[in-house]
């Protein structure tokens, strides 16, 4: 019987298929014991032999708008990008004790990894790090478990990913709710792609289990590139991300 504690909630396009078809072969790899249902999220008819609960099509190039058509009826969940692959087991009965820490503390957001790096001790004792108001980045869409009515304020607010990441810092000041992460990666994910091109560890990973990549690795010059906007950001993470949300610089959505 699936747990109506949690839901998965996977988003997807058809530009992305390719990339969609190795998530599902990682999740059923290291997720085998998965008790929480899981809905995909995509914006055309697609045919998978992937046991999802539900699938949900929803005819807009907006992530966030087509997640808008989606009905989730447990009290949290864990929204995962086509693009983060798991690279090793997960612990179920870590994931459930999240939710616990979740309810205890009324986190609207429990990232289930440091991303980005946290700086602030909650909870020691229980290896939690706060993301307090004005962090930049506070809110992610990377790897976190998110109570259910929390997780809509951002869908209804924003069209899709990117937008919610640079402006709901801002919203998330507006709501009681605390937002933490695990000091440790209870949701072994990494990003596979990077402006359409496989990162490095992904190709590794996929060449591990005998999977062809059928898109570009992204070539050193790219990676250069990311490593020194990674290094600007690093420097004053709060004032780099204020300028480029002021201006609407950096990396822009996958439909753009």
């Amino acid at each position: 019987m699936k747990s109506s504690d949690c839901t998965i909630l996977v988003t997807s396009c058809m530009a992305y298929q390719d990339v969609l078809i190795n998530f599902e072969y990682f999740f059923r790899k290291f997720w085998r014991d998965c008790p929480f249902p899981i809905i995909l999220n995509i914006d055309d008819k697609i045919e998978t032999d992937f046991p999802y609960d539900q699938i949900v099509v929803s005819p807009h190039k907006e992530n966030l708008i087509r997640m808008r058509d989606v009905k989730i009826e447990s009290p949290y969940v864990i929204m995962m990008q086509d693009d983060h692959f798991l690279f090793d087991h997960v612990d179920t009965g870590k994931i459930l004790q999240c939710i616990e820490y979740a309810r205890k503390y009324n986190c609207g957001n429990l990232r289930l990894m440091q991303d980005p790096i946290a700086t602030d001790t909650f909870s020691d004792s229980e290896n939690l790090l706060e993301y307090k108001p004005g962090k930049a980045y506070r809110i992610s869409a990377r790897g976190g478990l998110w109570k259910t009515d929390y997780f809509k304020i951002f869908v209804d607010s924003f069209d899709d990913l990117w937008q919610m990441e640079r402006h709901g810092q801002k919203l998330s000041c507006q709501y009681e709710e605390k937002v933490l992460c695990t000091k440790f990666r209870v949701l072994p994910i990494m990003d596979a792609v990077h402006k359409g091109c496989y990162e490095d560890f992904a190709a590794f990973l996929l060449d591990a289990n005998a999977i062809t990549p059928t898109r570009a690795v992204m070539s050193s010059r790219q990676k250069a590139i990311e490593y020194i906007k990674g290094a600007i950001i690093d420097w004053n993470p709060e004032l780099i991300t204020g300028i480029q949300t002021k201006l609407n610089l950096g990396y822009k959505p996958k439909y753009k």
